[in-house]
């Protein structure tokens, strides 16, 4: 299927890095508001440049655009595809406001158009061992799930030096202004809903613990920098998930069952381990015993498990941190279309992720929740 690609920041070189696992994806065309920008990293890949959006969404070879503009934009640029007759793969949020996301899926659905988004990352090698952990019952009836997004205070590193593969500059402060809830929460909230269904209620909390970032914006334009959620799910599985930018960098899973506990160390690798152990968390014979009881005198964990096999990946992946296969999820959607069948990550399923996120993002002092999004 030939795409097309709006938007040329950072995040773009992720996905062109890992094009090249999926040659069943053309690139057809680029077009970026910013003709240096555009001009830069067209030239770079030897992409086609288009001087409009309408004149590459007009593109009759193009059948699915691939949305990475600035999340305020994601709305306006994916509403344009859409009414277009275009398939759309969209970044993560797929808009600002539940009730904008929620028109993008009613006008897909209407015109019989595939919308999609990211996070894409259950879709790699972790996340389907850890699916098949669970739906095999390895961990027994799962009871409770804990899942990190602490990303470190990035606002005290050199931030303004960080560049792409295109020289892109990191967006620091439309970062600051979306908050690191809308950028990170769906890494898992996308996991834990495709194992234990759609969230039936949920109490979150946020707040903004360092007003200034260093980038000269006005405390009121930045967002919450800590947020965490108690989620509910039909399935009667309990999570805890936070997400934030000031405690020291974690981005681990762990899933409780009766029977076991798996443990996933960085949602942001494709091929990162996933661990099993047992419920107490005590490796097998005297060594296990004798970590046991040292454990219990240390602030961190000797003993994860025992490393599952993983399906082997011989592609490329960014560099740390963001070793992910980003063109995986728009290759799994263009697959699903040319089957007719659903994306792997449907519309009304990227909706209710996009909801749950927005809720933590805005929860300020404290809220209980009843979710309205389905899937």
């Amino acid at each position: 299927m030939q795409i097309g690609i709006v938007g040329c920041g950072y995040v773009a070189d992720f996905y062109m890095t890992t094009l090249v696992n999926h040659p069943e994806l053309r690139l057809a065309g680029v077009y970026d508001r910013d003709p240096e920008r555009r001009a830069v990293f067209c030239r770079h890949y030897n992409a086609r440049a288009f001087d409009s959006l309408e004149a590459l969404l007009a593109e009759p070879e193009i059948g699915l655009i691939l949305n990475l503009t600035n999340p305020h934009s994601h709305y306006v640029v994916t509403k344009a595809a859409l009414e277009a007759g275009k398939h759309v793969y969209s970044e993560k949020p797929l808009a600002m406001e539940y009730a904008q996301a929620e028109a993008l899926v009613e006008l897909a659905e209407a015109k019989g158009l595939s919308l999609s988004g990211a996070p894409a990352s259950i879709l790699g090698e972790a996340g389907a061992t850890v699916r098949e952990a669970v739906a095999s019952g390895q961990v027994g009836s799962v009871r409770l799930v804990y899942a990190e997004l602490e990303d470190g205070p990035v606002f005290q590193e050199p931030v303004h030096e960080w560049r792409s593969v295109t020289g892109a500059p990191w967006p620091a402060e439309d970062e600051y202004r979306v908050g690191c809830t809308l950028e990170h929460a769906g890494y898992y909230l996308t996991w834990m809903s495709l194992m234990f269904g759609p969230v039936e209620r949920m109490t979150a909390f946020a707040s903004r613990l360092y007003p200034d970032k260093g980038t000269g914006q006005p405390p009121d334009s930045v967002a919450n920098d800590f947020s965490t959620a108690c989620l509910e799910f039909r399935s009667g599985v309990v999570a805890r998930i936070t997400c934030g930018l000031v405690a020291p960098q974690d981005r681990s899973l762990h899933i409780i069952g009766d029977r076991g506990v798996l443990t996933v160390t960085d949602s942001w690798a494709s091929q990162g381990p996933v661990y099993l152990r047992s419920p107490s968390g005590e490796a097998p014979g005297r060594l296990g015993r004798l970590l046991h009881r040292i454990q219990r005198y240390l602030p961190g964990r000797i003993f994860l498990g025992r490393k599952l096999p993983t399906p082997r990946f011989g592609g490329k992946l960014p560099s740390y941190p963001s070793q992910m296969d980003f063109a995986r999820g728009p290759a799994a959607q263009a697959a699903a279309i040319r089957a007719g069948v659903p994306a792997p990550l449907p519309a009304r399923f990227v909706l209710h992720i996009t909801e749950i996120a927005l809720a933590m993002q805005n929860a300020g002092g404290g809220a209980v929740i009843q979710l309205r999004s389905r899937f």
